[in-house]
């Protein structure tokens, strides 16, 4: 008994878990299709709000543009970017206007499309007669290529007839990405398709569907039309899973929303809790006796746990049942129950910190304390059984955001308020779309008045409608004045553009288009030459814009004749005239002379100045270029450019030009060839320089001499008036005749000074002739050292002459070449200390000339020598290397300058080689055509 009781207990036991396993199964699946229930409820709404808010955009759009194709621009372009953002609606990608041949006329966002004919929105309502709302198949558009639908409604001319359509265009990536975001299991998925079987968008990525929208079409589920609500449960026929879902009609469009979650997603907590039962079932079966009083109390919680969890079901039910982006549960206290993750992501903290305290506390729901009461006050209004709905500013990362916030109460059995369901939607974009539409009346309502131009708008008979204020104001008229008058009645009579003033109108009114200048007359009798763009419109009146261009073309005609003149001023100057811009590039130039450029003008044109002109004269010109583009001054430079007639001479002047001469800033550059002003300036510099230097050369001169001139005359008076007072006794003592001696060597001295200074003379007025003969050399070199010899003695200088065995004649003038030696000799015995030695060598040596030998006489010293730098000034007359009157050395500075003279005479050269402390060593090489060889008889006779 105990055993069957024992084993119907267990078996009753066992019958209770299983129905305990069925039941969660149950509850597993029911709690499954109520979550696709509610998500596809709220899929539905979203779907349908998108389609609402691109209807409201397409109506807005109709309201601003009014007949659609009477405003079209002259220039058919799309006007619509600044009046309709595109992003102003989340899904809308593109705002469109076409005409009645699909002829996109307006259009704003990222649409690529130019027509529509052939389009399904398009077509629907130009075949059909469509005039309400219609929600078109998927097309491609944009430059990825993505699929689009468009909500479009049907435009009517003012006959009634097609006039085109307006379409929002809705970019189906934002369905898929939302469906994406949403968690519905690995295995399940969420599809929008259209009744004609295209799917519009699912949460799964399908190539197949990515091609072809209408890919899968025969496998979509097909339904009662006047049903909204269908259940799928069972096999999928796309892959053969077990699932359940919902199916939506979207209401009034011909939508579908199906939401399928997979059986293996909402039943996986309970298989894994399955073996969990069965094993505890078997472990309850084996201590059931010990556990027979915890039994009750297990079923006591099991029931507890129920109620919970049917509490726990209710809150979710109410928590999803709401289509808002915002959803809360609040407890009649205004305290959070539960929240979404948006409701949480708006507050900035996690659910944890946000449930169980008061919902007003919140600065990211409240950002101040006024809101915050308002937020209490609506909570208790709400607590009291009432609906409480308003729209609030919340504070975000984005900015300030409009909500439109909704509190709702829920009843229980007894009346009494359990919870509210709070819910807040994003109407920003809205309120956004609702001001911009209200700015564009506005621009749209201002625009007229406030513009520029002119605008007039006729009849098919030729009188005005309407024209603004600034047409009245270009002509001089009031309004009631032109609106009585007749289009023709503007043009200006007996005026060159009369003619086609009046055949511009007629072509408007043949074509349609006319676009050109006319010559409109003024009040006062003036000429107004205008701009006109005329279009026929579509309800058969005219707009015409016009703009006063009579300033400009006059000022163009001023242009004109100022060019003129200054191209020809510009030919007839000598200078090159460039223009420049910052960086040193040629943008034009003018030359009268082309010889005078460093290359050809087409390849001078783009190119920069260091590209076209060498470094030097480049360097300089792009230095004076930033010199005037940073002070704004004129700048002038000199620079130096050779061409192919040679070196030349440039003098450039530069100056900045007006900003509005080009998009950058240029400069002018006038160059001008200053060769021959550079050519005679450094004349005139050496000109100067020699003046220079023979004004100083007179001065050293006359110093010289007036030291060299005194010294001897003194010796000359004083001697002489010794002699002439006799003051030693009679003049036979024999003193007087040593006086008598110096007396007669001053007066050769001074007669060698004036001799020398003649001779230099002589030499620079060219008036020296020579008296040539065939000279004896090693004779003439013995003589001169014989009349050396005494002054070498007295300054114990040794002096030695060493001349060939066999010395050859030469054939030159033998006073001048004795005249040499004997400057030469002096100057070497004169500037050798004592214990030196001078030393004169005479030779031939290989010359120049073909087979030729020249003949050299060197006068070599061990003297002070003489400094580098006064070996170049050394042989000019009047120069000495110690040129001061306190010098140590006497005499004119004018032998060795004679010396170099005379033998240029016999064709010959003089070279000077010293080495101050060393010595110096003077060659005098006389050329090889005066070298020969002749009997001595006839050494006397000239040549």
């Amino acid at each position: 008994m105990r055993i069957a009781l024992l084993a119907a207990v267990i078996g009753g036991f066992a019958a209770v878990a299983y129905q305990d396993l069925e039941r969660a199964r149950t509850r597993a699946v029911e709690d499954a299709l109520r979550q696709t229930r509610n998500l596809a409820l709220t899929l539905e709404a979203d779907a349908a709000n998108t389609v609402r808010s691109a209807d409201q955009a397409v109506l807005a759009l109709m309201d601003s543009v009014g007949e659609p194709m009477a405003a079209t621009p002259p220039n058919g372009q799309p006007a619509l970017g600044e009046t309709h953002p595109a992003d102003a609606l989340p899904a809308v990608r593109s705002l469109l206007v076409a005409d009645a041949t699909g002829l996109v006329r307006y259009a704003s966002g990222t649409l690529s499309l130019a027509s529509v004919a052939g389009f399904d929105l398009f077509e629907a309502h130009r075949d059909g007669g469509n005039g309400g709302v219609h929600l078109s198949t998927p097309f491609r558009d944009g430059p990825d290529g993505g699929w689009r639908i468009a909500v479009s409604r049907r435009l009517n001319e003012p006959g009634g007839g097609f006039g085109g359509v307006a379409a929002a265009v809705i970019d189906l990536r934002r369905f898929a990405g939302f469906y994406a975001s949403l968690d519905v299991g690995a295995h399940g998925f969420i599809t929008l398709w259209r009744n004609d079987g295209a799917v519009l968008a699912t949460s799964r990525r399908s190539e197949r569907l990515e091609a072809d929208p209408y890919a899968m079409a025969a496998d979509i589920p097909r339904f009662d039309p006047a049903l909204r609500a269908h259940t799928l449960t069972g096999l999928s026929p796309f892959d053969g899973r077990n699932r359940t879902g919902t199916v939506r009609r979207v209401e009034g469009l011909p939508l579908f929303v199906l939401v399928r979650l997979g059986a293996d997603d909402y039943l996986a907590d309970w298989r894994a809790g399955l073996w969990q039962r069965g094993l505890e079932t078997a472990a309850l079966s084996a201590v059931l006796i010990l556990l027979a009083v915890l039994l009750l109390r297990h079923l006591g919680r099991l029931e507890h746990a129920t109620k919970a969890l049917r509490a726990s079901e209710r809150q979710s039910q109410a928590l999803f049942n709401s289509s808002f982006q915002v959803m809360g549960l609040l407890a009649p206290d205004g305290t959070v129950v539960a929240l979404n993750q948006p409701a949480c992501a708006l507050a900035g903290l996690p659910p944890a910190l946000v449930i169980g305290r008061p919902a007003w506390e919140f600065r990211g729901w409240a950002r101040d304390d006024g809101i915050a009461a308002q937020f209490r006050q609506s909570i208790e209004t709400a607590a009291s059984g009432r609906f409480v709905r308003y729209e609030t500013d919340i504070v975000t990362e984005d900015g300030v955001r409009v909500m439109d916030v909704s509190i709702k109460p829920i009843f229980d059995e007894a009346g009494a308020v359990t919870l509210m369901v709070i819910e807040a939607r994003d109407i920003t974009e809205r309120k956004r779309a609702e001001d911009s539409l209200r700015d564009s009346e506005a621009r749209l309502r201002s625009y007229l008045d406030a513009a520029m131009e002119g605008f007039f708008i006729s009849g098919e008979r030729g009188h005005f409608i309407d024209v603004n204020p600034a047409a009245c104001r270009a002509l001089g008229f009031s309004q009631a004045e032109i609106l009585a008058m007749r289009v023709s009645d503007l043009v200006a009579r007996d005026h060159p553009l009369s003619a086609a003033s009046l055949a511009g109108f007629r072509a408007v009114e043949a074509t349609g288009l006319f676009r050109g200048e006319m010559a409109l007359r003024r009040k006062d009798g003036a000429i107004v030459r205008a701009e006109v763009n005329a279009v026929r419109l579509d309800n058969g009146l005219y707009l015409g814009v016009t703009r006063d261009v009579t300033k400009r073309r006059l000022a163009e005609e001023a242009l004109r004749a100022s060019t003129s003149r200054l191209s020809a001023l510009v030919d007839a100057l000598p200078d090159l005239v460039f223009i420049l811009d910052d960086e040193g590039r040629y943008r034009e130039t003018v030359a009268s002379a082309a010889h005078l450029l460093a290359c050809p003008i087409e390849e001078m044109l783009g190119r920069r100045l260091d590209e076209v002109l060498p470094a030097e004269a480049a360097g300089i010109l792009l230095a004076a270029l930033r010199q005037t583009l940073e002070s704004g001054q004129p700048q002038r430079v000199e620079y130096p450019l050779t061409l192919a007639g040679g070196p030349h001479w440039f003098e450039g002047r530069t100056r900045t030009l007006a900003p509005d001469f080009g998009d950058r800033p240029m400069v002018l550059l006038l160059s001008r060839d200053i060769t021959d002003r550079v050519e005679a300036a450094e004349r005139l510099a050496a000109a100067k320089e020699l003046a220079e230097a023979a004004n100083q050369a007179k001065g050293a001169f006359l110093a010289t001499m007036s030291h060299e001139l005194r010294t001897p005359l003194n010796a000359i008076i004083g001697f002489s008036e010794i002699m002439l007072h006799e003051l030693f006794g009679p003049l036979g003592s024999p003193r007087y005749h040593e006086y008598a001696r110096h007396v007669q060597n001053s007066g050769r001295h001074l007669l060698d000074l004036i001799n020398d200074v003649l001779d230099m003379s002589k030499l620079e007025a060219g008036r020296m002739t020579l008296e040539e003969g065939w000279i004896d050399v090693a004779g003439t070199l013995e003589s001169c050292r014989a009349l050396s010899a005494l002054s070498a003695e007295r300054g114990e200088v040794f002096l030695t002459v060493a001349t060939p065995f066999d010395p050859p004649m030469l054939f030159g003038d033998e006073r001048a070449l004795r005249q040499v030696l004997l400057n030469l000799l002096s100057n070497a015995v004169k500037f050798t200390p004592p214990g030196g030695r001078v030393e004169v060598t005479a030779g031939l040596r290989a010359s120049g000339e073909e087979g030729g030998r020249e003949f050299f006489i060197a006068v070599r010293d061990t003297g002070i020598g003489i400094a580098p730098e006064a070996l170049a000034t050394i042989a000019q007359p009047f120069h000495q290397a110690d040129s001061s009157i306190a010098r140590r050395f006497g005499g004119t500075g004018l032998g060795l300058s004679i010396s170099r003279e005379l033998v240029g005479l016999h064709g010959g050269s003089l070279n000077v080689v010293s080495e101050p402390g060393r010595g110096t060593t003077v060659t005098v090489l006389f050329p090889a055509s005066r070298v020969g060889r002749l009997p001595v008889a006839e050494t006397a006779q000239p040549a």
